[in-house]
């Protein structure tokens, strides 16, 4: 990794991550069971767990990202923040689209504006729901394409200059098919412009997704 990616993106990270921090607690609160988050990143989401969780698998590719989660982890238990004991808390380096992990063994799969920066996006969706038990939930909340109009084609059209610029990020995936087609079930979506991000990644989805 780079000097930008490992020491200067993660705080870039931190600051977009402020404005959404409600609905990201919404989304990772309701994780239960085993539960693995892909693409941890720095740990930022690590203090929204909550005890209905009984472990947090969080693999992240960018070995200076787990580090700092770890720091983070670290921290946050020194004053009392983490839902669970830090023996709970597995933090790995590893890829989306290789998981480390046996068929049908975990409960709920968390992916937090991660989808938008994975390479290979279908393979690391069918890894996600080979992982998961059979009635397990992905809870998501995911940065997508615009619907239609002017927006569209502003992301289409700043997206290669968007990408090295947030380490690999789209602007204009369809995450929403990506899940349907690895074979899970949209029990529940909002599809919204979020008003506490930038306008051209402002259209999210959120919600939960069953693997069937």
């Amino acid at each position: 990794m780079s000097f930008y990616e490992d020491k200067i993106f993660p705080y870039a990270l931190d600051i977009a991550l402020a404005g959404v921090k409600q609905t990201r607690i919404d989304v990772i609160s309701q994780a239960q069971g085993r539960v693995l988050e892909i693409g941890i990143g720095n740990g930022a989401n690590l203090p929204f767990y909550s005890k209905k969780a009984t472990e947090v698998v969080g693999i992240e590719p960018c070995s200076a990202m787990v580090d700092m989660a770890a720091e983070r982890l670290e921290k946050l238990a020194s004053q009392g923040e983490l839902a669970l004991e830090m023996d709970q808390y597995n933090l790995q380096v590893g890829s989306g689209e290789a998981l480390p992990y046996e068929n049908d063994s975990f409960d709920t799969a968390v992916a937090c504006l991660v989808f938008c920066t994975i390479p290979n996006t279908e393979i690391a969706a069918q890894e996600m729901y080979r992982v998961l038990k059979p009635g397990g939930k992905v809870l998501f909340f995911e940065h997508v394409q615009a619907s239609g109009g002017m927006k569209r084609t502003l992301q289409k059209l700043f997206n290669p200059i968007w990408k090295p610029l947030a380490c690999g990020c789209h602007l204009n995936r369809d995450t929403k098919s990506l899940f349907k087609d690895a074979g899970f079930r949209i029990d529940s979506i909002e599809e919204v412009d979020h008003p506490k991000m930038f306008p051209l990644f402002s259209s999210v989805i959120l919600g939960e997704a069953v693997k069937v």
